[in-house]
């Protein structure tokens, strides 16, 4: 029974209490529920001056005098109380206790009810209601009776009263809360813990150990040290904490020393064997698997090994010679080369370079977004495969590459057949791929998009904050936001620097665990360079992963940024690059002494004999977890079926959807941009007046109309979108054209079309006592579409669509699987009838 856990929690027993007005002999009686209205009442009497233990007391002892019949009766008349919406504490927890005592409990109900208690001045009273609703915890399964009462146990744990009420609310509510709430109930335990006030730093350690968070949270167990050597109750718990740990570490150590022998063993005894059987089956495949001719036995032993590692996790994996360089290209951001992003066009099938990186040499040189790069020295690119082309591209700074570039509107004979006038020499420099995208928003924030954890990304981020401060013409900027979306991680050691941008010095930032080495923890080693008074937002979404979620979780466990978008991935662990010996890479000439091969460096040694250098395979390993400052794993669990079984991940403060269109809608806008027109649109007006184009670039105030010509553009793309559908998809290619003019790249999220990034703005501002509507910019764009659309009904509307058109429209113009009117079909049969073979 639920009563006596409370009970032998509290360790106490109460005085006898008066005696009950109904006595036990009257409990087989007929009139069932007016008797138990009657003892109801008495009791709630009875109890009305009663303490917290008392009340306990009196509940298990009226729960034990019910009969079967009686106390399905009493469970009716104790439900109907709760739902009613009984506010006296007293008597909430008297109802309550004794109806966890009963059959059938609406946990739900009862933490909803037990919430209202919370209120009690009483700190005792409030106290025991913090204690039940932790003790019930895991039997609650509605989540919204759950969020209320972590939110209220929140309200209580920051209240100045108490300290052991503060400290039982607070670890309540890291039972039922979820991501936020309980990195706000951690926040509350780790303020006591850093108090000069030793009471208050015992209240957080023991609160912590209670939790079962001793070793996660640097200083809990020095505290508990402390205490361990002082007399009465605090002492006793600190000493039974630390001797439960001093067991777990001797069982941990004990557990891989056994794990070592027997991989020992294995090494020495099975492997013959175990071997024995992968030959067997290689010989097999190749004999008689129907293109076993055609498997060569590298390709093989790289599946087995593959296949024996994505059996341990997901991120685990095997790295071949040529998929190794290119995971160390991309982890180092580093290169030889033009400094171009490229890709082949799908449309014309010409290698083109899709945006230029803007500190480099090939802008430098004049070449820009959608170029074609048709030749290169004397070899045509034409049909030839992207990474042959990239290899040429590629190469020692200071060499020329020769390119001869092709451009839209250009004679088409001119690809195949390029003139000296198409030659534009670039010297190659050592590229540093940006990992940071940045712009200055209205009302100065500052807006930074981080992709990706490489090894130069912290300093991209300071580079990039100091830069959009000087922009604000401001000592400091209002608001930083820093866009973490898609970002799936890279180096941890990144994620420790760029947290430190934004924490004071000496901060845990996160801690990792393995089972064969100690525990490290990550700290800030400088003052932030983003002072405390400036608020700080992060954007996350269900592809930020691993360091994404160390520098998004560790600024929310420590309150200095309010998360916004979606739950991120839940990548807790930390994997090892281990290369397997005995292969070594190739030897090279380090020719800029940096540590490492670049692609134009020389091979001075070629052990397999094959011309190129080669590195020795790896595997990445899962070798440990990462645990958030306040204790928090966010990683993902899976059964060993692939089934979910926690979700893991961080969880936002503010959980905003990404603006959501109809498939209809989706098709026709991929249709519009296919036709390129939109694209040709914007070449041209830019070519015509860049500097009002680089306006609407910035802020086009969702007005389709400042867009020049608009009206005849949208009619000449005879389509069922509406006006700012197209004004939408227009902007895109503006901005794109606008990023080789403003000569860096924007960030990927628009702050005129981005609801995430929109709820992260009001955010900011909303600490500094601002709203969107007092910026023009931003109170123009932040209002929902449709309004836009209806405050500029009296626009000149554009000619009516075509009749395939308004078919296409009609089609699209139900839920999938729903017919359509009876005046919709007829008019949908006419215009069929209308339209000849051709579709005219």
């Amino acid at each position: 029974m639920l009563s006596s856990v409370f009970l032998s929690l509290s360790a106490l027993l109460a005085p006898a209490t008066p005696p009950m007005a109904t006595p036990p002999s009257h409990l087989g009686v007929n009139t069932r529920q007016d008797e138990v209205s009657e003892i109801l009442e008495d009791r709630l009497e009875a109890i009305r001056d009663m303490d917290a233990n008392g009340i306990w007391r009196e509940a298990a002892r009226v729960g034990g005098l019910l009969d079967e019949e009686l106390g399905t009766a009493m469970d009716a008349a104790l439900d109907a109380r709760l739902k009613e919406g009984e506010d006296d504490p007293r008597r909430l927890l008297f109802i309550v206790t004794l109806r966890l005592d009963g059959e059938k409990v609406d946990h739900g109900l009862i933490a909803t009810a037990a919430t209202r208690a919370l209120d009690a001045e009483d700190p005792d009273l409030a106290r025991a209601t913090a204690d039940l609703l932790g003790a019930i915890a895991p039997d609650i399964s509605d989540r919204d009776a759950r969020a209320e009462a972590a939110d209220k146990l929140l309200q209580r744990a920051g209240m100045k009263g108490a300290v052991e009420l503060r400290v039982a609310a607070a670890i309540s509510a890291t039972r039922l809360g979820r991501g936020s709430q309980i990195a706000a109930a951690r926040r509350v335990l780790a303020s006591f813990l850093e108090s000069a006030d030793p009471n208050l730093r015992a209240a957080g350690a023991l609160g912590f150990a209670e939790i079962g968070s001793i070793q996660e949270i640097d200083g809990v167990e020095d505290e508990l040290a402390r205490l361990s050597q002082l007399p009465g109750e605090s002492g006793r718990l600190a000493r039974a904490y630390l001797e439960q740990l001093r067991q777990d570490r001797f069982y941990e150590s004990r557990l891989r020393r056994m794990r070592r022998e027997e991989g020992s063993r294995r090494l020495t005894d099975a492997i013959p064997n175990d071997l024995a059987r992968i030959e067997r089956l290689i010989s097999l495949i190749q004999e008689l698997h129907l293109e076993g001719d055609t498997v060569d036995r590298e390709a093989l032993l790289e599946a087995a090994m593959q296949g024996m590692l994505k059996r341990l996790d997901r991120h685990s994996s095997y790295f071949s010679s040529e998929s190794y360089e290119k995971f160390e290209q991309d982890l180092e951001a580093e290169y030889g080369g033009i400094g171009a992003y490229v890709q082949n066009d799908p449309d014309d099938g010409l290698f083109t370079i899709t945006r230029p990186i803007y500190s480099g040499p090939a802008y430098r040189a004049g070449l820009g977004t959608d170029d074609k790069i048709v030749r290169i020295g004397d070899w045509p690119t034409v049909g030839k495969p992207t990474d042959e082309v990239i290899k040429r591209l590629k190469g020692k700074p200071g060499t020329d590459a020769v390119l001869y570039i092709w451009r839209r509107g250009m004679d088409a004979g001119l690809i195949d057949r390029p003139t000296e006038e198409m030659k534009i020499a670039v010297e190659r420099a050592q590229i540093s791929i940006p990992s940071v995208h940045s712009q200055l928003l209205p009302g100065a924030i500052g807006f930074v998009e981080l992709q990706t954890f490489s090894r130069n990304a912290a300093q991209d981020v300071y580079e990039a904050i100091r830069k959009l401060t000087r922009e604000s013409g401001q000592e400091e900027l209002n608001g930083v936001i820093l866009d973490l979306r898609n970002n799936t991680g890279g180096l941890l050691t990144q994620a420790r620097e760029v947290s430190d941008l934004f924490l004071p010095e000496k901060q845990a930032v996160v801690r990792t665990e393995s089972r064969f080495r100690d525990a490290k923890v990550f700290k800030t080693r400088g003052p932030a360079i983003v002072s405390e008074d400036i608020p700080v937002a992060v954007l996350i979404n269900r592809f930020s992963a691993s360091a994404s979620e160390i520098v998004s979780g560790a600024l929310q466990d420590l309150g200095r940024a309010t998360l916004v978008g979606q739950r991120s991935f839940g990548k807790g662990s930390v994997q090892s690059l281990i290369p397997l010996r005995p292969e070594r890479d190739d030897e090279y000439g380090d020719e800029n002494r940096n540590g490492r091969r670049d692609n134009w460096e020389p091979m001075t040694r070629d052990y397999d004999g094959d011309g190129e250098f080669d590195y020795a395979p790896r595997i990445k390993l899962t070798i440990e977890r990462y645990l958030l400052p306040l204790g928090r794993s966010i990683h993902r669990e899976l059964d060993g079926d692939g089934n979910i079984l926690s979700p893991g991940g961080v969880s936002p403060d503010l959980q905003v959807e990404l603006r959501r269109r109809e498939s209809w809608r989706l098709l026709e806008m991929r249709r519009i941009q296919d036709t390129r027109v939109l694209r040709e649109w914007a070449l041209e007006r830019f070519d015509e007046d860049a500097e009002t184009m680089g306006g609407l670039a910035y802020c086009d105030f969702g007005d389709p109309a400042l867009y020049p010509g608009f009206e005849d553009l949208y009619a000449s793309l005879d389509t069922p979108l509406t006006r700012d559908d197209v004004r939408f998809l227009l902007r895109i290619d503006v901005r794109r054209r606008f990023q080789d003019l403003r000569g860096s790249a924007l960030p990927t999220g628009d702050f005129a079309e981005d609801l995430q990034l929109q709820a992260a703005i009001e955010n900011v501002l909303s600490k500094r006592d601002q709203a969107p509507g007092q910026i023009k910019e931003y109170a123009a764009t932040f209002e929902d579409p449709d309004e836009r659309e209806e405050r500029m009904a009296g626009a000149p509307e554009a000619p009516e669509p075509s009749d395939l058109a308004r078919a296409r429209e009609l089609m699209s113009s139900t839920a999938p699987g729903a017919p359509l009117s009876a005046e919709s079909t007829e008019e949908l049969r006419q215009i069929l009838n209308g339209l000849d073979a051709d579709g005219r």
